[in-house]
């Protein structure tokens, strides 16, 4: 169930708050803590004095970080009408936007002729909707849509209407690519990399590990293909689809970075070509080849 404000929590936001120092002094900005409540008012653009709260994954600050930031790692899934679940894949804002331009954007959206009269949104009771033109860095003006509460300046969403920066998918890959991480590792063990990829019910399907052997200066890449009647991870068929020399970075948290947001779309295409082969009985345990 969505945590959206109620009439309480809207009323505090807009008149209980005479003391927080984002009201009396220009520019201040709060950096929420997880103590805070998601009703924490932590920002005031300087324009038209919208009001930005810490929120929660429903709303506020925080909703749009995890739907729309472009580094956000967040999985979302939609019921379709036919019962199927699938991902949702917001739009993303470009990759140079952060949370601190959120109100900077929102301020030049925020105009009475932007105001949709006949707002489509499925909670128009609850939302207005703007719709305006904002100029990012690269010289090129997008659509974005606001959502403040009604008749309040309370900022409940933030977002482009086109989906033009999203990271690049194969077309109709069922999977997700989760959070990227270093294998926890003894004296003496093999290094790796593991790029875990989920299905819609968030199930464990495939992964990439990326094997480091720094005596030979090499690594190894492997696809591992996890027994979807299973819930024992530590089973696996892996088939080796590359060899080459370490991909040396600055650190491991540089290296996690990079595979959680590279473009893998040929090795994913891969695990896709698999998954079809899995759910047609074809599969058969042989080497493939694709780079990363």
């Amino acid at each position: 169930m969505e945590q959206l404000l109620t009439k309480e929590d809207i009323k505090e936001i807009l008149y209980g708050n005479f003391k927080n120092p984002v009201l009396m002094y220009y520019g201040t900005r709060l950096i929420p803590k997880e103590h805070h409540p998601h009703t924490a008012l932590i920002a005031v653009s300087d324009r038209h004095s919208l009001l930005l709260i810490k929120g929660n994954k429903d709303t506020g600050n925080q909703h749009i970080i995890d739907r729309h930031n472009y580094w956000s790692t967040k999985l979302y899934t939609v019921q379709k009408e036919n019962g199927d679940t699938v991902f949702q894949h917001q739009s993303r804002f470009p990759g140079d936007v952060s949370p601190i331009h959120f109100l900077t954007i929102a301020d030049e959206i925020y105009k009475p002729e932007n105001l949709i009269v006949d707002n489509p949104h499925p909670d128009s009771d609850k939302f207005d909707l703007y719709i305006g033109e904002y100029l990012f860095e690269k010289k090129k003006k997008e659509r974005v849509k606001l959502l403040v509460y009604k008749d309040t300046k309370i900022i409940h969403s933030l977002f482009l209407q086109s989906a033009k920066y999203n990271k690049k998918r194969v077309k109709k890959f069922p999977f997700s690519r989760g959070e990227v991480k270093y294998a926890k590792k003894k004296p003496n063990e093999v290094r790796k990399v593991l790029i875990p990829y989920f299905d819609s019910k968030f199930k464990l399907c495939f992964g990439i590990t990326i094997e480091k052997y720094p005596e030979h200066n090499r690594e190894d890449i492997i696809i591992m293909i996890f027994d979807p009647k299973s819930s024992d991870l530590s089973k696996y068929n892996f088939i080796k689809i590359q060899e080459r020399e370490i991909n040396h970075f600055v650190s491991e948290q540089a290296e996690e970075f990079n595979y959680q947001h590279a473009d893998l779309r040929e090795v994913e295409q891969l695990i896709q070509e698999l998954d079809n082969d899995l759910k047609s009985g074809r599969y058969k345990f042989k080497r493939k080849k694709a780079s990363i």
